[in-house]
């Protein structure tokens, strides 16, 4: 797969990788993602799932260059539909299956500030709060499925806010970045309108032994 992205300022990371893999994803699937950036995340769930469309939504206009750019390199175009557009304003008018979000992690006002206006927007949530992503649950179908990867110290804020907005998480996974550390990031699978029943699965361990990866992350790298 080829991807372009900018020389200087937000770049896809692990995490990206990470909830492609996490996702499950039916035939014929319409799928939202908000915030997409440079399209890595529709366009390795694009390629799993051929059947499948996608409409990955960015703001910001470099990001949104290089996200129409990617999608049109990977011969997605039929597969991938780009909007320039605030995740805010979305129009109600269309109903999806599934929802693949990567928010941004850091409240505004805390944390250290890049002077680097992208990058801060793509790690501070001062455009849109975690509660704005979240409410995007409203465009999925009765019994639609919400895909989020987030930092795992708000893991119980993020569970909050999904079942006040009728969300109800059904699968939960941790990934730490080794054996010894603390989680890092938090995969959740949320249901819209489901009953309750969580399924925490095992941890996901980043690095093994002598720092390399571990099999299961060199599985997913393979994607």
């Amino acid at each position: 797969m080829e991807i372009e992205q900018p020389a200087k300022g937000v770049r896809f990371t692990l995490d990206s990788l990470l909830i492609a893999d996490f996702c499950r994803l039916r035939p014929r699937d319409k799928v939202l993602e908000p915030g997409a950036g440079t399209g890595v995340i529709s366009l390795l769930l694009a390629r799993k799932h051929p059947s499948a469309r996608f409409l990955a939504i960015e703001e910001e206009p470099h990001a949104f260059d290089l996200l129409c750019r990617n999608i049109e390199a990977n011969d997605l175009v039929h597969h991938i539909t780009a909007a320039n557009q605030d995740i805010r304003r979305l129009p109600h008018s269309e109903i999806f299956d599934a929802i693949v979000a990567n928010p941004p992690y850091t409240k505004a006002g805390t944390g250290k500030n890049s002077p680097s206006v992208p990058r801060r927007q793509a790690r501070h949530d001062q455009s849109a709060p975690l509660k704005a992503w979240i409410d995007l649950g409203s465009l999925l179908k009765n019994k639609g499925r919400f895909f989020l990867v987030f930092t795992a110290t708000r893991t119980a804020e993020v569970i909050t806010l999904m079942r006040e907005r009728h969300l109800e998480p059904k699968r939960l996974r941790f990934v730490h970045p080794s054996h010894t550390k603390p989680a890092s990031l938090v995969l959740i699978e949320a249901v819209a309108a489901a009953a309750p029943n969580l399924e925490v699965l095992p941890p996901l361990v980043v690095h093994g032994p002598g720092n390399t990866y571990s099999e299961e992350m060199k599985k997913i790298y393979n994607l």
